[in-house]
């Protein structure tokens, strides 16, 4: 093979150079690089098996990373072969920009929108096979803003082309696409492309969507470019959600047409697609080679040109006017105001004001201008009047206790035209009614700056509004009418009350101020009822509430038991308090609870208790408790060992034993005047009875040696003589 710089065998050294190429990959350029559009693969046939290879990239040269293979490669596969049986490193030879346009001249192309191709070129000897080969491309990545397929970013792109048998026998070339698809549709505009493909041995050609396949991957343990190819390379992308080959773009669904190559459809959503489309070269019925063709649509509003502006249809008692240009999409605009035969009554400005000589109608007419060609037209009618009428209003005052209940009264008068319409809002802090009758009723819940908007309408269309303050306040009722208190506690009545109205408390004795808002009962020892007459500010409304306090009084009583104790030894602490309390004792360290009535103290040292009882409305009482911890010497008298003992039954002196109430452990010998120990234990409660092996030994002295260990941690150790008297 001649051209070894480009095309060998796939043997251990190429699979060793694919490592080192996808370890550069990793390291020096960006493994995610989210640049892949679309492309293809054709190849045509030169004669003695040689073939010309032409693979087109197309990457987004505004969201992806600039980077295109240098070189790239091209894998020949069989049908049964596992990796590619050839491989063809191609060199980066052209690269441009492609140039978008769009068929309706009032549209315009986002500005986000950049294609780029690159072309890669060389030729191969391919021997002949009865089956052909399919020739692969791969790569990572999509576009992760792609909303037809799932995880974009994870989905490369793989372009093939099969070349079957019966394509090198007749040394046939694959057809070529006459044209890249637009590169930008614009929603909701009808798409009717030209998507066919010449062939250059007059061969049929068949079109069809088709699924487009996934590629490299964009993982980090994944291979984003290999070189060379993968299997399996028939894998296609994973649709999203409600599309696929029948609905690729949402809306009117893509469809092209099989003989043609006619692409249709009415896009929806905006947004970026990627779509796959399949053609079939046959010769007398003979399918010879088949491609398959990415790309992505790129779905934007592309801002056609509308012509719009606000103005009222009828604008009362001024003569001068401003135009809100609601435009979109245009670059110059031309008013004319519609005054015939008066200089000035133009503007070229975006919105303008202009200032009629007379009321009257007129016909405003704004050309909104984008181009030579674009250019969009708006016409609205405007009536100019002079208002005949002044507006007026009073009112039936019918309650205002707990609510305000009212009947508005119109009180407008037009000289000239009739009143046709009223629209009235009563309104405060809290609620808002409407209505659009004449003289309506309205009922309004209590609550502060209550006010009444009134818009009455004559019949040559003028408007007048009025908004009037209501004078009149309904009462609130109290915030709270029922108090639980605590004895001793000070009690504010009405800490949200409305200090605009006049209040009167009884008993006035029981309080700071009767006349106040918010009075306060302090010190509170006892349950009170109380009355609060609530007078509005004008005289007009007045209620009465009757309020509660209920005092509540919490009485701990504790103790300990016993509350002298020495170390090691525990103390029952007992609260008592009546009904559903909850207690808090403290220091916790030495209690096995603290929620608890009546808690086991354990303390290494005098220690002073403190339970805390609340109830559920917050009353507090506290009582302290002290422990006091005693530690004892080991030694006498605390620990005493008898000089003699009698053991003679008679319940008297019968047993010699140590004793002491601090003792934890003790070990006790005794021994006879050769030395012989004839009594031995380790139980504080034991003692010897005269006996060794059964038998009684004679009166006599004997000596002992006993250690004890104390409850404080101290130890008493004691050698003596003691006498067995009978």
């Amino acid at each position: 093979m001649d051209r070894a710089t480009h095309f060998y065998a796939i043997d251990r050294n190429i699979l060793l150079k694919g490592l080192v190429l996808v370890f550069m990959m990793f390291f020096f350029f960006p493994a995610g690089a989210t640049h892949i559009v679309g492309g293809e693969i054709g190849y045509r046939c030169l004669g003695d098996e040689q073939y010309e290879i032409t693979l087109t990239v197309y990457r987004d040269c505004y969201y992806g990373i600039p980077l295109f293979d240098d070189p790239s490669s091209i894998g020949f596969f069989t049908d049964t072969s596992t990796v590619a049986l050839y491989e063809l490193l191609i060199p980066a030879t052209f690269s441009d920009t492609l140039d978008y346009t769009l068929s309706d001249p009032c549209l315009s192309v986002p500005p986000d929108v950049c294609v780029e191709v690159m072309q890669y070129v060389d030729t191969i000897s391919l021997p002949y096979r009865p089956g052909g080969y399919t020739i692969v491309y791969q790569r990572c990545c999509r576009n992760e803003t792609l909303l037809n397929i799932q995880n974009p970013l994870e989905t490369g792109a793989s372009f093939v082309v099969k070349m079957t048998g019966a394509s090198m026998q007749v040394c046939n070339s694959s057809p070529v696409f006459n044209n890249w698809p637009p590169l930008a549709l614009c929603v909701d505009k009808p798409l009717d492309f030209d998507h066919s493909a010449t062939d250059m041995d007059g061969d049929s050609i068949v079109y069809s969507l088709c699924a487009p396949y996934i590629g490299g991957q964009h993982s980090l343990y994944g291979n984003p470019m290999p070189q060379p190819p993968e299997l399996p390379i028939t894998t296609s992308v994973v649709w999203a959600g409600g599309y696929g080959v029948a609905n690729m773009l949402g809306g009117v669904p893509l469809t092209i047409d099989a003989h043609t190559g006619q692409l249709t459809a009415v896009p929806n959503t905006i947004g970026q697609f990627v779509v796959g489309v399949c053609m079939k070269e046959y010769r007398d019925g003979i399918l010879l080679s088949e491609t398959k063709r990415d790309f992505q649509f790129n779905v934007s509003d592309c801002g056609e040109i509308v012509s719009s502006f606000f103005v009222p249809e009828i604008i009362c008692d001024q003569l001068d006017v401003y135009f809100d240009n609601l435009s979109q999409n245009a670059a110059d605009y031309h008013w004319d105001f519609g005054v015939d035969g008066v200089d000035g009554d133009t503007s070229n400005l975006q919105s303008p004001f202009f200032t009629y000589q007379d009321t009257g109608q007129y016909d405003v007419t704004l050309i909104a201008v984008r181009n030579e060609t674009c250019v969009d037209t708006f016409v609205k009618s405007l009536s100019l009047e002079e208002s005949t009428f002044d507006i007026g209003v009073d009112w039936n005052l019918l309650q205002c206790d707990d609510s305000i209940k009212v009947q508005v009264l119109d009180q407008t008068y037009d000289s000239v035209f009739q009143i046709v319409n009223w629209h009235w809002q009563f309104s405060n802090d809290w609620a808002s009614v409407t209505s659009d009758s004449m003289n309506p009723f309205f009922v309004l819940p209590s609550g502060k700056n209550t006010r009444l908007y009134g818009l009455v309408e004559s019949s040559n269309g003028c408007q007048k509004e009025i908004v009037i303050p209501f004078p009149y306040q309904a009462i609130d009722p109290l915030s709270n009418l029922h108090f639980q208190a605590c004895k001793g506690d000070d009690v504010a009545l009405n800490p949200d009350g409305n200090d605009s109205l006049i209040y009167s408390w009884m008993p006035e004795d029981a309080l700071d101020d009767a006349h106040s808002f918010n009075p306060v009962i302090f010190d509170i020892q006892q349950d009170i009822d109380l009355v609060s007459h609530i007078i509005s500010a004008d005289s007009a409304c007045s209620r009465d509430f009757s309020v509660q306090v209920q005092v509540q009084d919490i009485s701990v009583l504790a103790q300990a038991n016993p509350d002298t104790i020495f170390a090691g030894e525990s103390s029952q602490l007992t609260a008592n308090a009546s009904g559903g309390m909850n207690y808090m004792w403290s220091p916790a360290e030495s209690l096995n609870s603290t929620v608890i009535p009546n808690p086991l103290a354990s303390p290494t040292e005098t220690t002073d208790y403190q339970v805390v009882v609340t109830n559920g409305v917050g009353c507090r009482d506290s009582v302290t408790l002290r422990v006091v911890v005693l530690n004892p010497e080991c030694a006498l008298p605390n620990v005493f060992v008898p000089s003699g003992f009698t053991p003679n039954r008679d319940g008297q002196n019968d047993v010699f034993k140590v004793y002491g109430f601090i003792i934890e452990t003790m070990h006790l010998m005794v021994f006879n005047r050769w030395g012989e120990k004839v009594f031995e234990t380790t139980n504080p409660s034991d003692g010897w009875d005269g006996t060794f092996k059964g038998e009684e030994l004679p009166p006599d002295v004997y000596g002992y040696w006993v250690k004890v260990k104390c409850i404080n941690g101290e130890e008493y150790i004691r050698q003596g003589n003691v006498t067995l008297i009978r």
